[in-house]
């Protein structure tokens, strides 16, 4: 008997005893313990912020005046906020951000997931080349695409120069928000890839090369069974970006600080104007429960889709 062998008998062995022997009191105690530090620092970290940014969006606490910590204004702040022509813009803004960047990225991540699920020289190189974007700091990515907006020395404007068409105030009211979604789109597609990628190492190989022999094309294939396999991913992809597409900020601020005017301010700037030029920390507080509010609201049709189809697969398993 090799030694790989005699290990794999021993680890059986050892397995096979801790599942014959009876779980006591003592274990359940034991494993008691082992979660209450987790335990505690989830609720000092999750549990206590929340309850004092509850506390305090019901207070007129402003870090200029004096003793307003305390004091208590009620649904004062979510009242003013809701009745101003600015949060309901920056809200427009944030959606429209948010479900284009999420509809493009979605579309160009399944294409390049489609197109390095292919062997093809040099794959690894252009796909490590294509996750870049996504490791780099975000407000690094607003510094970068700023310099390639510019009206006088960015690229874009150089390209369209060169075949003869006039440049383009990019970061004008009028491209400004659709500047925005492109740099979004160029940092996020390849979160979309990657998990694309890794739902189509689980696709049914059996059921494509069937459908081949069949006489399917390539693009009935991918109609009819690649994206129907995917939509789970999808779903999850999407759910992720529009969470983080609702509270974008740093990207935003780089490239435009939420201008001109408010054509790119998001909820997030909205929030950062009334909080930290403002200082008024009790409508802050209640922005970002609003702005919660609209992320649940946003993402529960995605968060519903999955749970279902999970109940449903778990039922499937049990026929």
């Amino acid at each position: 008997m090799t030694r790989s062998s005699a290990s794999w008998l021993f680890l059986k062995d050892a397995e096979r005893t801790l599942r014959s022997r009876p779980r006591t009191y003592d274990d359940s105690n034991r494993a008691i313990l082992f979660v209450i530090p987790a335990a505690v620092a989830a609720f000092l970290v999750l549990a206590v912020p929340l309850a004092m940014s509850a506390y305090y969006s019901l207070t007129g606490w402003r870090i200029i005046q004096l003793n307003t910590r305390n004091k208590i204004v009620w649904l004062d702040n979510y009242i003013d906020i809701l009745t101003d022509g600015a949060f309901w813009s920056s809200i427009q803004v944030t959606l429209i951000y948010t479900v284009a960047g999420v509809a493009l990225e979605s579309f160009v991540g399944l294409g390049l997931a489609l197109l390095f699920r292919r062997d093809f020289g040099g794959r690894s190189i252009l796909r490590t080349l294509m996750i870049l974007p996504m490791v780099i700091t975000p407000a690094v990515v607003g510094m970068f695409w700023k310099l390639l907006y510019d009206e006088n020395y960015g690229i874009y404007n150089y390209a369209l120069n060169v075949i003869g068409l006039p440049s383009v105030s990019w970061l004008s009211s009028t491209w400004a928000l659709a500047s925005v979604v492109l740099m979004d789109v160029w940092e996020s597609s390849p979160f979309f890839m990657l998990v694309l990628l890794a739902g189509l190492q689980s696709e049914d190989k059996e059921a494509v090369e069937a459908a081949r022999i069949d006489g399917a094309s390539g693009w009935q294939v991918v109609y009819y069974l690649t994206l129907p396999h995917l939509l789970p991913y999808l779903a999850i992809a999407a759910a992720f970006r529009a969470i983080w597409s609702l509270s974008e900020f740093d990207k935003v601020y780089m490239l435009t600080l939420g201008g001109p005017g408010d054509a790119t301010t998001t909820m997030s700037l909205y929030a950062f104007k009334i909080g930290f030029v403002g200082f008024d920390i009790g409508k802050i507080s209640a922005i970002s429960w609003l702005i919660a509010i609209l992320t649940l609201l946003v993402t529960s049709p995605l968060i519903v889709y999955l749970l279902r189809g999970r109940n449903a697969g778990r039922e499937g398993a049990r026929r």
